[in-house]
């Protein structure tokens, strides 16, 4: 199998289980900038406004996890 469908395939399936998310999913589902997601995530672990994300082996795409998401988005609601 050629290297490429088997990303897209595993791509697909992260996809559709839900629980990571690219950087364009998320910004259209929490209407984050997709540019200041990626920016974050290329930050030090140490820094506090750091974004973990997962890069699949051989892909350049990143992901990101839900949960990360929605703790960050009931942090800032729960602060208004």
């Amino acid at each position: 199998m050629d290297i490429r469908k088997t990303l897209e395939k595993i791509e697909q399936q992260l996809d559709s289980n839900g629980k990571y998310l690219s950087a364009n999913q998320i910004e259209i589902q929490y209407g984050i900038s997709s540019k200041q997601i990626l920016n974050r995530s290329n930050l030090p672990v140490n820094h506090k406004r750091h974004i973990p994300s997962v890069r699949l082996k051989g892909g350049r795409k990143k992901y990101f996890e839900r949960k990360v998401f929605e703790r960050m988005i009931k942090t800032v609601r729960s602060e208004e």
